[in-house]
């Protein structure tokens, strides 16, 4: 049996037990799933290989130097490979979770939606259209409402560069649309 001298100075990586990781992370891997995938059961599917993957592949993933990180890049991998497998692509209408997450993005952006044609749908296909680090930017913190440290952890960058890239981010939602479409200062 290990002391608790012993057990304190294994590195807190090598404590992490994968089944509380999956359990703290799911929420935010389902919400991911939800961006990209049409109906709940594609979400179930894509969340459930998520956990078998780093199951599979535990020891590994203790490895990384970021263990969220490197979560994160298999949750896209399964979300994408669930999305090619079923032929879908992204919904190209607003789903009920991205009407809070284009809300918010809104205001950040600084665009007001009664001088687009088609309000959130315009939005919507703006966001698709940013970068991968962009379009995951404006998922974690406007759709799942996940602050700027976490996104760091989560994405294995810090927390200015979360801010920044997420800036960049909103400016380039601006241009997508326009610059007509720009109100007032940023809130």
């Amino acid at each position: 049996m290990t002391s608790d001298d012993e057990w304190a100075a294994v590195q807190p990586t090598h404590r992490l037990s994968y089944r509380p990781f999956c359990d703290s992370h799911e929420a935010t891997w389902r919400g991911l799933a939800r961006a990209r995938l049409h109906d709940q059961e594609l979400v179930d599917q894509a969340v459930r290989s998520i956990r078998r993957e780093l199951r599979r592949n535990w020891v590994c993933v203790l490895s990384q130097p970021d263990i969220e990180a490197h979560a994160w890049m298999i949750a896209k991998r399964c979300i994408a490979d669930r999305e090619l497998s079923s032929g879908q692509a992204p919904p190209r209408a607003v789903v009920a979770d991205w009407i809070v997450a284009i809300r918010r993005a809104q205001v950040q952006a600084r665009i007001s939606l009664e001088n687009l044609d088609n309000g959130y749908e315009e939005l919507y296909a703006a966001i698709l259209r940013l970068p991968e680090r962009q379009y995951d930017m404006i998922v974690l913190r406007y759709m799942l409402d996940i602050d700027y440290r976490m996104i760091a952890v989560y994405l294995g960058i810090t927390e200015s560069n979360a801010r920044t890239t997420t800036s960049q981010g909103l400016a380039k939602l601006r241009r997508f649309l326009g610059a007509d479409t720009a109100t007032g200062d940023m809130q």
